[in-house]
């Protein structure tokens, strides 16, 4: 297996891109999360939904998604790990991570586990040189291809 290495710093770099955007996800920032895509930018994260397009679309399944869990006192926790970098010539990078999602319920002590899933993303650079997500497109691992 062939692995092409990457500039100096840009494999943290996206690390890092993903803690803060997780952290605003599971903080419940929809609008802050909805910002780190592009302004066209797709998000694909249930079987059952169709993606969301532009960060006004990606905000508004976000929210309408979460809505099921305001009555019940929970904190979600996604965890990304194993992920996998690669450059493009035009400089957009695409990343493959494992994702689990954890589930703490405020009455019960141990967590739920679950969905487990493959996150495939492409980050592009905007004008200022920060990295933000093109598209995500979430395949859970429960679904099978028919």
């Amino acid at each position: 297996m062939t692995i092409t290495a990457l500039p100096t710093g840009l494999y943290a770099e996206v690390l890092s891109f993903y803690g803060h955007q997780m952290q605003k996800l599971d903080g419940r920032d929809f609008a802050g999360y909805a910002a780190t895509f592009t302004e066209d930018g797709e998000f694909k994260h249930s079987p059952s939904l169709p993606a969301a397009h532009t960060r006004a679309g990606i905000l508004a399944v976000l929210e309408d998604f979460h809505q099921k869990f305001d009555a019940r006192k929970i904190q979600r926790r996604h965890w990304f790990n194993h992920v996998a970098v690669t450059q493009s010539p035009d400089g957009s990078l695409t990343a493959t991570s494992y994702c689990l999602v954890l589930t703490v319920h405020a009455d019960v002590k141990e967590p739920e586990f679950g969905p487990s899933c493959v996150v495939h993303d492409v980050l592009v650079r905007d004008d200022n040189g920060d990295l933000l997500l093109r598209s995500r497109h979430v395949s859970h691992d429960h679904v099978f291809p028919a």
